[in-house]
């Protein structure tokens, strides 16, 4: 079943612009509504009085989504961390597209920079500077993309999209001509303000923590993503990975692990204080990450041979 609309905290907030939110005294908890160049950022945030906070993005949204969407309530329900869940506000301009990757819009064109500056805002707030960055697919691409700005976070990226070009063509068409009023135009035209793709911003050099956890049959994740991540920064130590195999035998690869997985690795991150390489190590992540180290999780992980 997805998880949908808040009901822990049902009070809910509106400001009538970015600026208001920005300098108001007071972050209030519950959902929050900030009208923004024409659409909403909808966010919903649950404070715990923790050191620690999880931001959470979600991926594409499937036909019974109602917007807005918080995903990973369920999940993350009882940890000892604060909150935040943030819809993606492109799927609120048309329902001929459902996966926006938190990259704007013709109306938000800067809207990566002004999600960090809401989080920033809301973590202030709490003082829970110790900020996680959790998504799947193209939220686990909001994850990578964001936690850039936040130089002591973590991204812990499922299955993560790290080129938005390089995804299925049909939804980036999609997502060009009814988030951009682009059609037919490729991404490389988008403004400046639009990291689309995160290999070369990455091996520029990064200093915050990258978690990434990868199905091992998601061989198209694999190719055109992972691998290309990896050849940029696998060298890194600030990044960790996790590879095995999730969900039936048949489809595309990309399930996510678990929930029960993830769940361990939440509890671990939130007690480890910020200490991101105690947590992961906690968790089972391992700080080998080439392309070989890939290739071999894959040849590990796979099914014995039959007879």
């Amino acid at each position: 079943m997805l998880e949908n609309q808040a009901a822990e905290t049902p009070q809910s907030s509106t400001f009538a612009d970015l600026r208001r939110f920005l300098s108001a005294d007071e972050v209030p908890a519950g959902l929050i509504e900030i009208q923004h160049e024409g659409l909403p950022l909808e966010i919903l945030n649950v404070p715990a009085d923790s050191d620690t906070t999880l931001v959470c993005f979600h991926g594409a949204a499937e036909k019974d989504v109602r917007l807005p969407w918080f995903l990973g309530q369920g999940v993350t329900a009882g940890l000892p961390v604060n909150r935040i869940f943030i819809s993606d506000p492109s799927l609120r301009k048309s329902t001929e597209f459902n996966i926006g990757w938190y990259a704007g819009s013709k109306e938000q064109p800067d809207l990566q920079e002004t999600l960090t500056d809401v989080i920033r805002r809301i973590v202030r707030s709490t003082s829970g500077y110790n900020v996680i960055f959790f998504g799947s697919s193209a939220g686990g691409y909001a994850s990578l993309a964001l936690s850039r700005f936040f130089p002591t976070s973590l991204a812990f990226a499922v299955n993560p999209q790290t080129s938005i070009s390089r995804f299925y063509p049909g939804a980036v068409e999609r997502y060009m001509t009814y988030a951009w009023e682009m059609p037919g135009k490729e991404m490389a035209e988008l403004p400046a303000s639009v990291a689309h793709d995160l290999v070369p911003a990455y091996s520029a050099g990064f200093g915050h923590t990258v978690a990434l956890v990868q199905n091992a049959k998601d061989w198209f994740h694999i190719q055109n993503h992972q691998l290309p991540f990896i050849d940029a920064v696998g060298d890194s130590e600030n990044l960790y990975m996790v590879m095995d195999r999730w969900g039936p035998d048949t489809g595309d690869g990309h399930t996510p692990p678990p929930k029960e997985l993830l769940r361990e690795c939440f509890e671990q991150l939130a007690i480890c204080h910020g200490d991101w390489p105690a947590g992961l190590a906690a968790s089972g992540f391992q700080a080998q990450t080439t392309r070989q180290d890939v290739k071999r999780r894959v040849t590990e992980t796979a099914p014995a041979s039959a007879g």
